[in-house]
């Protein structure tokens, strides 16, 4: 499988950084045709390189074991980084997509 490739940004789609406020940004739109294959929506910030998802796929399984809730925190540990969970759709028999909201400049004191 490819890694998935960027879209190309317009002025609808300027994304500015909500962990360094640049918008220098690179738009990757969840989608299983066209350009990506990718279950998840995000964003790259080219300048401090880190990933801001937007949207996240996750099993049944995944989000009882995961306890995702609206209002919950959904922790990126690979980029260290959390989000608050505002909405979550049940697509499809086994899927689920939960809408992401960073939280720029938190701590871990906090937990889900």
């Amino acid at each position: 499988m490819q890694p998935a490739k960027p879209v190309p940004k317009d002025d609808k789609q300027a994304h500015v950084c909500p962990w360094c406020g640049a918008s220098n940004t690179d738009y990757v739109q969840r989608g299983y045709t066209g350009p990506t294959d990718e279950s998840d929506q995000y964003f790259t910030c080219n300048s401090c390189h880190k990933v801001t998802y937007q949207l996240i796929s996750r099993t049944t399984r995944q989000t009882r074991l995961g306890r995702y809730r609206v209002g919950g925190i959904f922790k990126d540990s690979k980029h260290q980084t959390k989000y608050r969970i505002t909405r979550m759709l049940k697509v499809g028999f086994d899927e689920y997509l939960l809408h992401l909201k960073p939280i720029p400049g938190d701590d871990d004191s906090d937990s889900a």
